[in-house]
Parts: structure tokens; C-alpha cells; sequence
């Protein structure tokens, strides 16, 4: 083979810009744009459709007849989204209700009468324990931080959520004394998943955030977190904050 061929061969192949080649790049960045608003939209059209038929049955006949009468609609089927106003309304009035004193009073009187009713305190008790862990009102979020397991064997490394520092009971048991609680989750449903007991030693706090780390998760690890920030980084957005709350108290 002479030297001109040699060079002919060695030269990589150029990437075709032709017309199928414009469309298709042309298409999959649409439906990279688009995609997201249509997942967004048919999510949120469910969520509205399914809060209105479970609110509008629960509205009285005769509001909706004298809305009908001197309005012209009823507000309540004929609005999309109406029950959504009503739902946040109500959980809102109830929730002011209940951290008054006479709200605390009556509340505390029907969780008596749920306690000793035979099956329903297991299932109120542990149902009152998750929303309040979920919904804080402090906005503290129920996952600690996330941190990086070996599971489902040695060697495989998964991303994992502590729940607890330590339950005394199973640190006792196993005769270990730091075992952390860990949330392992499915992919891609982060709300299953499998609680794990790990020795503390074995498990790896990562600087991720919880949220980043549960889109991760969400997301097959295709979105992936912001690089960590360095230390001189990290330095200096102290010391600007430092000084800008030194110029405000000033």
C-alpha cells in the first residue's frame, strides 16, 4: 500500500450533514423541548380531573341548583380546576382549626375514640407519623442526606437515602453499634424501595443534594448533579456572604 493511501485511510470519516441527517438532530432537540410540557401537562390534567370528581359529589344539591340558577354554571363541574381551589381551602381551614386551642381540644377527643376502636389505631397512628414526617411544617425533608451503599452485594454500589443514625434495638441485636437506617430505592419509582440496615462504616456520605440525588434516581442516572464545588469556592461564597451581612448590619 503506498504512502497516499495510507494517509487516505488513516483520515477519519467526516459526519454526514445531509438532509436526513438536519431532520433527524432537528426532531430529537423538539423532542427534547417538547416532551417535558406534554408529561407536565397530562400529570397535572389527571391531578385536576381527579380532585373535581371526588369534590363536586360532596357539594349539596341545592348549591349547585342556586349556582345554576343565578349564575348560569356550576362553578364546581363546569370549571376545571374549581375543586383544587376548594380542596386547598378546606385542608387550609382545617388546618387553621386544628392549631387552635378549641381545634387541638376536639382533635385530641376524636384520636382518643380512634385509639380504642379495635384495627384503627395501627393503621391512624402509622398514617398521622408518615404525612407528618412528610409534610413538615419546619420544611425539613424526612430523607437525611443521601448516601452511597454496597447492594444488593458486595461490590455493587447504589445510591441510598438515611432515614435514622442509629435504632438502638437492632444495633443491640447484631451487636454492632452504629447501624444506619437506609431507604434504597427503585428505579425509576424513588417512593419503593427496600429499608436496609447498614454498619455505619460501610456506608459513604455523598455531597449531593437530596433532591439532585432523587432526580438521579428518577431519572435512570442520565441527570446527573452538579459537580461538588471546591474548597476555594466554598471559601470564598463565605466570606462574600460574611462581608454582605457585615455591609447590611453597617
Amino acid at each position: 500500500m503506498s504512502a497516499q493511501r495510507r494517509r487516505l485511510a488513516k483520515k477519519p470519516r467526516r459526519p454526514s450533514f445531509g438532509v436526513g441527517g438536519y431532520m433527524r438532530r432537528n426532531f430529537f432537540a423538539g423532542l427534547i423541548v417538547l416532551m417535558p410540557f406534554v408529561f407536565t401537562f397530562v400529570i397535572v390534567r389527571w391531578l385536576v380531573f381527579f380532585i373535581d370528581s371526588r369534590i363536586a359529589p360532596l357539594i349539596p344539591y341545592q348549591l349547585s341548583a342556586w349556582a345554576l340558577e343565578h349564575i348560569g354554571i356550576d362553578p364546581v363541574r363546569d370549571i376545571p380546576g374549581a375543586g383544587i381551589v376548594i380542596f386547598f381551602v378546606a385542608t387550609m381551614v382545617i388546618g387553621i382549626f386544628a392549631r387552635g386551642l378549641i381545634g387541638a381540644w376536639i382533635l385530641g377527643r376524636i384520636e382518643r375514640v380512634l385509639q380504642h376502636t379495635p384495627l384503627l389505631p395501627k393503621i391512624y397512628s402509622t398514617t398521622k407519623q408518615i404525612f407528618a414526617t412528610l409534610f413538615r411544617p419546619d420544611k425539613k425533608i424526612a430523607f437525611r442526606k443521601a448516601v452511597l451503599v454496597q447492594y444488593p452485594r458486595k461490590g455493587c454500589w447504589t445510591i441510598g437515602f438515611l432515614t435514622a443514625e442509629s435504632i438502638p434495638e437492632v444495633s443491640k441485636k447484631v451487636g454492632i453499634r452504629a447501624m444506619r437506617v437506609v431507604f434504597v430505592p427503585t428505579t425509576p419509582n424513588p417512593t419503593s424501595g427496600f429499608i436496609v440496615f447498614f454498619p455505619k462504616e460501610e456506608t459513604i456520605d455523598l455531597d449531593m443534594k437530596v433532591e439532585d440525588a432523587v432526580k438521579m434516581v428518577f431519572s435512570f442516572g442520565i441527570v446527573q448533579p452538579p459537580p461538588p464545588a471546591s474548597g476555594k469556592k466554598i471559601a470564598q461564597r463565605k466570606t462574600i456572604g460574611t462581608t454582605s451581612r457585615r455591609r447590611t448590619k453597617a
